[in-house]
């Protein structure tokens, strides 16, 4: 099995040359693309290279969409997640509208190249129509904060949030 070039997407330190691009690179004794069906010429993996540091500069490490469990009160339920790399995170409630989801300080991609956790942003949303309601987010290291206010700036309970979870 090779084992890939650069880090993770999620670490963010990779740029066009990690994905096979090079400012030089030329095709084999200048010969482009033989078969336009099955090949690829140096022009199109060095867009292709380019295209994909962009995309992993700013895409999300997870986006996670839960409810808050006040009325019983219990930790978060996870209703839907998307992420890079590994499971779940372990949410955790900290009392009305106020959560926090942890996750491990490192996952392997598929290839086994491990990649550290650095959670340096959040963005969430209250899953409702109401101008009443908005979150803010703090973010650290392997976790992110979640609270759910209205506008008096009083905490709201039971809500449904989804999450933005950005990692680098």
């Amino acid at each position: 099995m090779p084992t890939p070039t650069g880090k993770p997407a999620w670490v963010r330190t990779n740029d066009h040359t990690a994905y096979g691009g090079h400012v030089n690179k030329t095709n084999y004794e200048s010969v482009g693309t033989v078969n336009p069906r099955t090949d690829l010429s140096a022009q199109n993996l060095c867009r292709i290279a380019a295209d994909l540091a962009a995309i992993a500069r700013t895409a999300p490490f997870a986006i996670i969409k839960f409810t808050c469990n006040d009325s019983s009160p219990a930790a978060p339920t996870i209703l839907t997640y998307w992420s890079m790399a590994g499971g779940q995170p372990t949410p955790s409630r900290n009392g009305t509208g106020d959560v926090t989801f942890t996750w491990s300080a490192s996952y392997d991609d598929p290839y086994g190249v491990a990649g550290s956790i650095n959670i340096f942003g959040t963005v969430a949303t209250v899953d409702v129509l109401s101008s009443t309601r908005f979150c803010t987010t703090l973010s650290g290291s392997v976790s992110a904060r979640i609270q759910v206010w209205n506008d008096a700036g009083a905490a709201v309970g039971d809500q449904t949030v989804t999450a933005i979870v950005y990692s680098g």
